[in-house]
């Protein structure tokens, strides 16, 4: 300013700004995924009062995360890296930690960081040696239904690597992988768990037409799952008939494993000649725990085989389910991806999730009880193995039908093959 003069730096500024409205209002999408974080995490750092230096330090010297020099008597406050800021209700801010802390130190004071920062939820991520990162969620960052992408209708085009879910805290899609994994999700009645499953049914609906996947679905309350019913392999209501399903879908993977081994292959490539065997679960404990006892045995001889063979063969299992206490799934460490929507117990948290993930902020049981949250729930980074909130995208029943009917076969073919 004192180089160039009020008018020219005043002139500066009315232009930056005048930019910066015109960018807004003729691109906002490209504006709220570029600038916006940037001017979130600036007013956050700078004008928010929790992160600036005295008020920083009140917050960790309340929670008992600074150290004290032993000769000094100096107070040593954790530095604050920086803050970036992907969505309006959250912001993850980076911190260098003091010699002689661990992230664990930080995890236990989680719940006294949220109170401190006034937020509803502190979340600790390991990101490198000495440097954590805090998810610090302001709001709710799920405040309305998320709606499905349109379904493709080519099957080259499908990525069953990354199978879209819903949408994450930090604002990102909520991608995982069918093939080659195992899902179990976990969640209270009424929690949202079917939005799981539906979204990676739909993602399947093209290469189910061509013969690519096939379905194998055990559907024990007859509800929910029943529009399936056209568009799959093998199909189950009654307690014998799932049996018989479960089971032959490991006699299918064990005639995989022949072809595979007369193949000389040691991986499994999807083809219309060995496609990926998708096994559908609804209500696993019915199945599993507290069912009909022939039931439950006769699940229970074959589904371990599944859940630690299958996926490599071409079989990936979908399981939902209400209760995941050890006596009801004994089988829950065999599933690869887990998801955990709303609990009525502080203690399903870890039973899904792992151990821990409950005190490093995946509070599934705080999530209310109320429609409008259906399908909230968290899963586990694979490699910092952080909890991250997520959202799966509601299916309604046009949804529902549209993956019915683009997945389908003709009448004729299905007569002909027998299934139903």
């Amino acid at each position: 300013m004192l180089e160039f003069g009020p008018a020219t730096t005043g002139g500066v500024m009315a232009g930056a700004i005048a930019a910066g409205v015109g960018w807004y209002r003729g691109h906002p999408d490209s504006w709220e995924l570029v600038a916006a974080p940037r001017l979130r995490a600036v007013r956050r750092r700078w004008l928010s009062r929790a992160y600036l230096g005295p008020w920083w330090s009140r917050v960790v010297e309340a929670c008992n995360l600074v150290t004290v020099h032993r000769t000094t008597g100096v107070i040593n406050v954790p530095r604050i890296i920086r803050i970036r800021s992907h969505s309006p209700s959250t912001e993850t801010v980076y911190v260098r930690l003091l010699l002689g802390q661990t992230p664990k130190m930080w995890e236990e004071a989680a719940d006294a960081l949220a109170v401190a920062l006034q937020a509803e939820r502190v979340g600790v991520e390991r990101v490198r040696p000495q440097v954590i990162a805090l998810v610090v969620q302001r709001s709710e960052p799920f405040t309305q239904p998320i709606i499905p992408p349109d379904l493709l209708g080519d099957s080259d085009a499908v990525d069953l690597s990354r199978v879209y879910l819903g949408e994450t805290e930090h604002g990102t899609d909520w991608v995982a992988p069918l093939l080659g994994q195992h899902w179990l999700v976990g969640g209270a009645s009424g929690s949202g768990k079917n939005s799981v499953t539906w979204m990676a049914l739909r993602a399947c609906a093209p290469l189910i037409r061509d013969g690519l996947v096939r379905l194998h679905v055990v559907n024990p309350k007859g509800t929910e799952l029943n529009a399936l019913q056209p568009v799959s392999h093998r199909y189950a209501e009654t307690d014998a008939d799932i049996v018989e399903v479960i089971q032959g879908f490991w006699t299918t993977m064990q005639g995989r494993k022949k072809v595979l081994a007369e193949q000389g292959r040691r991986t499994f490539v999807m083809s219309r000649d060995t496609p990926l065997d998708v096994l559908v679960l609804d209500e696993l404990g019915a199945v599993t725990g507290y069912g009909d006892r022939s039931l439950t045995k006769g699940a229970q001889a074959v589904l371990p085989l599944i859940l630690s063979q299958a996926r490599a063969l071409g079989g990936s299992v979908v399981g939902a389910l209400q209760e995941p206490t050890k006596d009801v799934i004994p089988q829950r460490d065999l599933f690869s991806l887990r998801v955990c929507l709303r609990t009525t117990s502080a203690g399903h948290v870890d039973m899904v999730l792992g151990e821990d993930m409950r005190r490093r902020g995946a509070l599934a049981d705080e999530i209310p009880n109320v429609p409008e949250s259906a399908g909230i729930g968290f899963v586990v980074k694979q490699r910092s193995r952080t909890p991250v909130r997520v959202r799966a995208a509601y299916c309604d029943d046009s949804d529902i039908a549209e993956l019915v009917r683009v997945a389908g076969w003709p009448v004729s073919e299905l007569a002909a093959t027998g299934q139903r």
